[in-house]
């Protein structure tokens, strides 16, 4: 089974996604920050990471380096509403494989999280 953190302080945003991922039989674990996010990452095993730009603490780019210290091959995914020249580059620097711009449609998220993962069943962290 496909085991996924989930990182956002919206919670609207964390029940929608978890409920679309978890109707694609995955398992999602939320975190509403990232040193939730983190510490999740230091107790369990993830396959994939989604996480938001703007968090409390720290952000979805120190959040993404600091989680592929403890995950080196976990993929990451960025969803957010910020729209500015640069972010793409930036989350590649950061090592983010895919960068998501809200409002987005549910099938771009369900693609983008099957490609990070190959889908083969594995566990995926969403932040």
């Amino acid at each position: 089974m496909t085991e996924i953190v989930l990182v956002d302080d919206n919670q609207d945003f964390l029940g929608l996604v978890k409920n679309l991922l978890e109707q694609e039989g995955m398992t999602v674990r939320c975190a509403e920050s990232g040193e939730e996010a983190l510490s999740e990452l230091r107790e369990n095993t993830f396959h994939l990471m989604i996480t938001d730009l703007n968090l409390p603490g720290l952000d979805g780019f120190a959040l993404s380096w600091k989680a592929l210290e403890i995950a080196p091959c976990m993929p990451i995914i960025m969803a957010t509403g910020d729209i500015y020249p640069g972010i793409s580059r930036m989350a590649k620097e950061a090592g983010i494989a895919n960068v998501l711009f809200k409002p987005f449609h549910p099938s771009e998220m369900l693609y983008a999280v099957k490609d990070a993962i190959g889908f083969q069943g594995k566990k995926v962290l969403l932040v």
